[in-house]
């Protein structure tokens, strides 16, 4: 039987190399839907899979466009987390104007680049954003209200911050200094508890949210009617102001640094 050992060993390692030899020369249909298939998955944009730790009512929108649109020389940084309704898109229309830059916010149930001539018939505006460069920081201040309250009915705001109430021409306004920020809540004069209101809510939400940090001054006015809400605040020699956010001003604004 010995002399039978090296002849069988001898097909074993034939049928091997024929087996081989078909693995290498497989369907060449099948090979190149191998690689077709390999492709399409390296190329494939990656599907983002839904954050658990966002809210169900809002996601946080990808802002890497908006910072484009800022002037490469400019010292300005862009939030990349503006709130945004979920199941809703952020876009905006921009212009430029000198030393005015100018975003029209808007909110689009698909994505729509900056500046796409569909956003305003499928867009909801949300609100506008000017930044503009002075030659220096203090002619950027002198277009902030730079008040430190101290005069009227004293009220208690909460959390330690003191307001000054006084009214004129229909309004009853509540105001107060947080840091270098001046605040002032406004409400009509008929619903002079609204005012107070407007400010309670206020002092209550930036105690767990952050203004950006003014050099050297910020002026926020929200309205109990929201018509008149705005903010302005400077970064050195550029001037940030958010107008028609409404009640929404607050959870912009608190996105800035």
């Amino acid at each position: 039987m010995k002399k039978y050992v090296p002849f069988i060993l001898s097909l074993f390692l034939l049928a091997a190399c024929e087996e081989t030899n078909n693995s290498a020369t497989a369907d060449p249909d099948t090979a190149e839907d191998s690689k077709s298939s390999e492709a399409e998955t390296t190329n494939s944009p990656s599907k983002e899979e839904p954050d658990s730790s966002q809210s169900e009512e809002e996601v946080s929108a990808t802002t890497e466009d908006f910072q484009r649109m800022i002037p490469s020389n400019w010292n300005v940084e862009m939030p990349t987390d503006f709130p945004v309704t979920k199941g809703s898109y952020l876009t905006a229309i921009t212009s430029t104007d000198n030393d005015v830059l100018t975003f029209n916010f808007y909110e689009t149930p698909s994505k729509l680049a900056i500046n796409d001539k569909t956003i305003e018939q499928e867009g909801t505006y949300i609100g506008q954003l000017t930044i503009t460069e002075y030659n220096t920081k203090e002619l950027a201040s002198e277009e902030i209200d730079q008040t430190v309250f101290d005069s009227g009915q004293a009220v208690d705001l909460g959390y330690g911050i003191t307001g000054y109430q006084d009214a004129g021409a229909g309004s009853l306004f509540t105001s107060w200094n947080e840091g270098r920020w001046a605040i002032i809540a406004r409400s009509l004069t008929e619903k002079a508890e609204e005012s107070l209101n407007t400010a309670k809510e206020t002092v209550e939400f930036l105690e767990t949210n952050m203004l950006p940090v003014p050099k050297d001054y910020g002026t926020l006015h929200v309205d109990a009617e929201q018509t008149g809400t705005m903010a302005k605040w400077q970064k050195e020699n550029y001037l940030y102001t958010m107008t028609d956010f409404g009640e929404d001003t607050l959870r912009w604004i608190v996105k800035f640094k």
